[in-house]
């Protein structure tokens, strides 16, 4: 996975990524739903970052920010690293209350979303890892997300596709499980289109059907407080 990424190419790449998901800090939104009071994506029991090898040895040299992720649970440790895309490390921060945001990884500055790709190989927008949509607010409030995001999101993610064949496989495999998995559900899954509009994608025959983001579902406790009359509380 760019074996050949330069760290100046890595520090390139975090500067022009670097627009934040929404205005305003969404980790205040779920940190209260967490039992550690910690924001999902900012707590290796949910999700565990990782990061190419080339970056990896950019942030070794700039930061102390991070460490190699480890796990008590062997069998853990063993399903994760075995889910780990060669070239790629799993790694762990000192917490969210001493974030570096000039030293976020990629993957951190991307989640909770990946790059969707339809059948036929295109990166056609953004859509997220649906096995958080319990728990990450901004899944259940994708009209959040900045055009500014959007736009750095897909130029990044157009450079990484279109250098590394690696990533193009992993992404587009993911996408195809994700229409497997909405079409045994019977769902439509959300897009974020590189357009500027969202749409959600009927997963049998990939059609396109543009959509109001806040008309798209709530999940988990963000549906209950959705109904609450404080705004605030959603």
């Amino acid at each position: 996975m760019i074996s050949n990424l330069h760290p100046d190419e890595t520090k390139t790449f975090y500067e022009s990524f670097d627009a934040p998901i929404a205005a305003f800090d969404c980790g205040r939104k779920c940190a209260p739903y967490n039992e550690r009071g910690v924001p999902f994506c900012c707590d290796t029991r949910h999700a565990v970052p990782t990061v190419y090898q080339a970056e990896w040895d950019y942030l070794l040299a700039n930061t102390d920010l991070w460490h190699l992720w480890d796990a008590q649970d062997i069998e853990v440790k063993a399903r994760l690293r075995e889910k780990t895309p060669d070239g790629m490390v799993l790694i762990e921060c000192l917490g969210h209350q001493h974030c570096q945001r000039d030293y976020r990884s990629i993957t951190c500055r991307a989640f909770p979303f990946f790059p969707y790709l339809n059948s036929a190989g295109e990166f056609v927008g953004l859509t997220y890892y649906w096995e958080y949509e319990e728990r990450c607010w901004v899944i259940s409030n994708l009209g959040v997300v900045t055009p500014e995001y959007r736009l750095q999101f897909v130029e990044i993610y157009d450079t990484l596709l279109d250098r590394e064949a690696g990533e193009l496989m992993n992404f587009g495999y993911h996408s195809q499980v994700m229409r497997q998995v909405f079409a045994e559900r019977k769902r439509e899954i959300p897009l974020m289109h590189r357009d500027g509009e969202v749409y959600k994608i009927t997963p049998d025959d990939e059609r396109l059907h543009l959509v109001n983001p806040e008309d798209l579902p709530k999940f988990g406790p963000y549906q209950i407080a959705a109904l609450m009359p404080f705004p605030d509380e959603q």
